[in-house]
């Protein structure tokens, strides 16, 4: 399962770099053409988790999304959290991509209500990260692979780590390590675990070096990060199929 997180690009804000809405959208989109076209090149399935609030500015490119791969919900907007923003973001990405909206992921992997996502009639969730990310969160305790919440009934999709040490197989990690570890851990995790769940950012494959963010973040963009790409999605191709969270866990009876 490979999962983009389509969003407009509000990391600066973080680091006080404020950017008009306009400009963050346009960062998304040069890396959202990127992306997009590389999975066309190789008919390569994706789960994209889309706030709402991109998807209002940008309906016509959600519903080119949709034609060939999943929507799942990344709330409605990924700066700002209110109560009720999943059940928003659910009815508008319905309407806009004409799909059923299965999925949620919590932006920047925080806590997710899950009593509130099954009352809003989301059949998943794709919010853990079972590791450790410094200032950011620690879900160690949390189990390693797809489990089922005992007290709502859903299943919940961990994005996937490497077995026993748990290390991180996710945007941050595919930027700084050696390509070759990063692949070998993911065929390592794929081969114990029959299956990979990775997670990416449209606007990783944008220019955003010359943003005054952490040089571990903005290194490897654009043209070289998309480069990179296509070698590890044509490595995990040989070793199996590319499906939608969705079907994977029609797959796994668990929906």
């Amino acid at each position: 399962m490979f999962t983009i997180d389509l969003e407009e690009f509000d990391l600066p804000l973080e680091y006080g770099i404020s950017l008009p809405s306009g400009r963050m959208m346009s960062v998304t989109n040069k890396g959202l053409s990127r992306i997009y076209d590389l999975l066309e090149k190789h008919n390569i399935r994706a789960t994209f988790f889309i706030t709402s609030g991109y998807a209002e500015a940008n309906a016509g490119m959600v519903r080119k999304i949709a034609e060939k791969h999943e929507i799942s919900s990344h709330s409605h907007s990924h700066t700002i959290f209110h109560p009720g923003d999943p059940g928003k973001s659910k009815n508008i990405l319905e309407e806009i991509s004409r799909q059923k909206i299965n999925g949620f992921r919590m932006p920047r992997m925080a806590k997710t209500d899950l009593n509130e996502l099954k009352q809003y009639g989301y059949s998943y969730d794709a919010s853990v990260n079972p590791t450790l990310v410094p200032f950011r969160y620690n879900m160690l305790s949390s189990p390693r692979t797809l489990f089922r919440d005992k007290a709502t009934g859903l299943p919940v999709v961990p994005v996937s780590v490497s077995p026993v040490i748990r290390f991180p197989l996710f945007w941050l990690s595919f930027k700084n390590l050696p390509f070759g570890i990063f692949a070998f851990l993911c065929k390592r995790t794929l081969d114990k675990d029959k299956y990979l769940h990775l997670y990416f950012h449209s606007w990783e494959f944008a220019d955003i070096r010359h943003f005054r963010i952490p040089f571990y973040i903005r290194r490897k963009d654009g043209d070289q990060l998309t480069n990179l790409m296509e070698r590890l999605l044509l490595s995990l191709k040989r070793q199996g199929e590319f499906i939608g969270i969705t079907e994977f866990l029609q797959i796994r009876k668990m929906i």
